[in-house]
C-alpha cells in the first residue's frame, strides 16, 4: 500500500512539475513572440488554462495528503482530545462530501462534453479529457481525505 502510494504521489508531482514548466515556458514564448517578433502564440490562453488544470488539480492532491491546506479556526473548540479528534473527523468528513460531490458534478460535465464533443474555441482541443482529469483527482482528493480520517482515528485510538 505505501508503495502505491509513493508511486501516486511521485506521478502527481512529476504531472504538476511539467504542467508548470510547460506553463513557464509557453508564457515565455507568447511574451517574447509578440514583444520582439510582434507575433503571439495562437491558442495561448487556452494552454495556460488547460496547464493550469493540470497544476491545480494534482497540486490538490498532494496538498491534501501532506496536510498542508490552509486552516482556519471559525468555532472554539476545547482543547480536549475528544474535542480534536471531532473536529477533525467533522473536517475530514465535510471535505471527502465536497470533493465527492464536486467530483460527481463535474463527472456529468465531463459526459456533457464528450457527448456534444465540445471544443476549446482557437485550437479545437477536445475539452472532455480535461474534465475527467478534473474529476478524477477530486475522487482521488476524497480517497486521500479518507485515509487521512482513518490513520487520525487510529493514532488517537493508539495514544489513549
Amino acid at each position: 500500500m505505501h508503495l502505491l502510494l509513493r508511486i501516486l504521489r511521485g506521478a502527481l508531482k512529476r504531472a504538476a512539475e511539467l504542467c508548470l514548466a510547460a506553463l513557464a515556458l509557453l508564457t515565455l514564448a507568447d511574451v517574447l513572440g509578440r514583444y520582439v517578433f510582434n507575433v503571439s502564440i495562437t491558442g495561448a490562453v487556452e494552454l495556460t488554462e488547460i496547464l493550469m488544470v493540470g497544476v491545480i488539480f494534482c497540486g490538490m492532491v498532494l496538498a491534501t495528503g501532506r496536510r498542508e491546506h490552509v486552516a482556519v479556526d471559525l468555532v472554539p473548540v476545547p482543547r480536549s482530545r475528544a474535542g480534536s479528534l471531532a473536529l477533525a473527523t467533522l473536517s475530514h468528513l465535510l471535505a471527502v462530501g465536497v470533493s465527492v460531490l464536486l467530483g460527481a458534478a463535474s463527472w456529468q460535465q465531463a459526459q456533457s462534453a464528450l457527448e456534444y464533443a465540445d471544443q476549446t474555441t482557437m485550437l479545437r482541443l477536445p475539452l472532455a479529457p480535461v474534465v475527467f482529469f478534473m474529476s478524477l483527482m477530486l475522487f482521488v482528493n476524497a480517497i486521500v481525505q479518507l485515509g487521512l480520517l482513518w490513520a487520525d482515528a487510529r493514532r488517537k485510538e493508539a495514544h489513549d
